[in-house]
C-alpha cells in the first residue's frame, strides 16, 4: 500500500438504514467510480470518529476516510497490486 494522505471530493449517500455509502471520488483532475466497497471500519482519534472504506474501481484498491468531526474526506492509501 502506498500512503497518499490527500484531501479528495467524494459523492456519497446514506442508505435507508443510515449507512454512509461513497459512490465516486475525485483526486486531482480524475474521477474514480467506486464499483465495490470491500471493507468498512470505524476508528476514534480523540473526539474525532473516522469512517474508513476500502474501495475498488475494478482495477485498483483505495482506502478513503471520512472524518465526522471535520467533515473531510481523505485518500489515505492506494494498492495497485504491484
Amino acid at each position: 500500500m502506498t500512503y497518499i494522505g490527500e484531501r479528495i471530493s467524494v459523492v456519497a449517500y446514506f442508505t435507508p438504514s443510515y449507512k454512509l455509502k461513497p459512490v465516486r471520488f475525485i483526486w486531482g483532475n480524475r474521477q474514480f467510480n467506486i464499483q465495490e466497497i470491500t471493507y468498512h471500519w470505524i476508528t476514534k482519534d480523540g473526539m474525532s470518529i473516522k469512517h474508513h472504506f476500502s474501495v475498488t474501481d475494478g482495477k485498483t484498491l483505495y482506502e478513503i476516510v471520512f472524518d465526522i468531526h471535520s467533515l473531510v474526506w481523505l485518500l489515505e492509501k492506494i494498492d495497485t497490486g504491484e
